[in-house]
This record gives structure tokens, sequence and C-alpha cells, in this order.
């Protein structure tokens, strides 16, 4: 190649560079590419945070549009497991966005929580109160709740949320109140149902698995409509369930 066309080539990829580079920071400027639309797909509700996240877009061009920040910032949300962004011409934006698969909240009194890869994180304030009227809740102590975020949970805990959730999933219109207690003696703790509509609350005192709870409620249930009197009061009944008993207690006080 003569010395005339490497100078004429050189001076062609310069003038596609300056070309491409102008182009390139024009394009990030111009209102035909200000995202107008976003659509989410997914999630039957999507979470108050999220939204927020994503109505922050609308009316910023694209190409200025941080693909990969903007997924990590929802998928922070433990709502969340993933979020995929992608863009139709001109500046449509879709959203899709893959549901965390835990069913039960965490609850300190103060805070409510969702397990994510085995640690406990916090939902953001406006979330709280739309998914804790609708998501199967554990009410747990604060220092459990702080040893998890800390240690991560241990496989016993996990075993408490698997058969809480399956226990709900099947009596979830007789229970309105689930409380787990790590701090009694043994491994297993204990797991306090409250009945409301049956004025019973259910001590699971030993691991048990989810038929025999299941079964147990059904048996306070029976009791219930046998002696339909029984069940007004001032107190609500009590009932420890152990590994090979349903035991029946006095009335509790309430208050």
């Amino acid at each position: 190649m003569s010395e005339r066309r490497v100078y004429l080539a050189i001076i062609l990829f310069i003038l596609a560079a300056v070309l491409a580079v102008t182009v390139f920071y024009a394009v990030r400027y111009m209102d035909f590419f200000a995202i107008d639309r976003i659509t989410v797909t997914g999630m039957d509700q999507v979470p108050h945070s999220v939204s927020r996240i994503l109505v922050s877009c609308h009316g910023l061009n694209r190409f200025r549009v941080d693909v990969d920040e903007m997924e990590e910032a929802v998928e922070d949300n433990p709502l969340v497991a993933q979020c995929i962004v992608k863009f139709s011409f001109p500046a449509h934006m879709e959203v899709a966005l893959i549901p965390s698969d835990e069913k039960c909240l965490l609850s300190d009194g103060e805070s409510y929580y969702l397990m994510d890869d085995g640690r406990p994180v916090e939902l953001a304030g406006e979330d709280s109160a739309t998914y804790a009227g609708e998501m199967c809740t554990l009410e747990v102590s604060k220092s459990l709740v702080e040893y998890m975020q800390r240690y991560g949970a241990p496989a016993s805990f996990n075993q408490i949320l698997d058969l809480v959730e399956r226990v709900n999933e099947t009596n979830s219109w007789l229970i309105t109140r689930i409380k787990y207690d790590n701090n009694t003696t043994g491994g297993f703790g204990q797991i306090v149902l409250t009945l409301d509509p049956l004025n019973s609350r259910l001590y699971v005192r030993e691991r048990v698995s989810a038929q025999r709870i299941g079964d147990s409620i059904r048996v306070i249930q029976a009791s219930i409509e046998d002696d339909p009197a029984g069940s007004i009061g001032f107190g609500m009944r009590r009932w420890d369930l152990y590994s090979d008993a349903l035991v029946r207690r006095d009335m509790e006080k309430d208050g």
C-alpha cells in the first residue's frame, strides 16, 4: 500500500471515530430518545419502592440510563429476585421482574423483613403496609433478626419458616397471628399460633410436622363446635402441642 493510501486510511479512520463520538453524545441529548413509556411485567403488584425507581426514569434520555445500575438498584429490594431492563425503539423501557419466592415476612415489632440469601432484609416503609397485610407474617425477636443479619439464618430457622408457611397456607382463615420464640430451652424453640375465630392459642412446643399442626387445629375447631359456649370468655383457650400429645390448658387472661 502506498504512503498516500496509508495517510488517507488514517484520516478516514479519524473522521469516522470523530463522527461516531459526535453521534454517540448527540443522541444522548435528543428529545426523540426521551423515555415516554415504561411497561412492567412479572409481578401483579409492583412494590412502591420499585415503582419510584422506575418512574424516575420517565423523561430521561434512554442512552443516559445506566441499565446495570438500575437493575442492581431494583434487585436490592428483597421482594424482587431479578430485574431485566430492555429498550425498544425509540424510547420504550420494558422491565421484567422476577419476584422473590419467599412467602413469609418477619416482623420484630418495628420493621418488616424478607429473607434474601439467608439473611433478613428490611422492607422499605412504603412497601411494609401493603405486603404485611397480604403475606404470612412471623413475629420474631429483634435480637434474632440482628443475629441473622450478621451471621445468616441457621438451618433450624429455615425449617421453622418452611413449617410456618405450609401451616398458614392451609389454615390462614383461622390463624390471625404467628410468633416464634427462640429463647426457650432446646433447639426448636416455640411457635405460638393465635386462632382468634376459635378464641384459642396453640403453643407448638416440640418439632412436629405441618400435618400434625393442621390436625391439632382441626381438633381445637371441633372442640369449639361441640361446646360453643366454652369459647365465650375473657381469655383465650390455651393448647400445648407436643410430639406425642395435644394438651388443653386453662384460659389465658387477656392483657
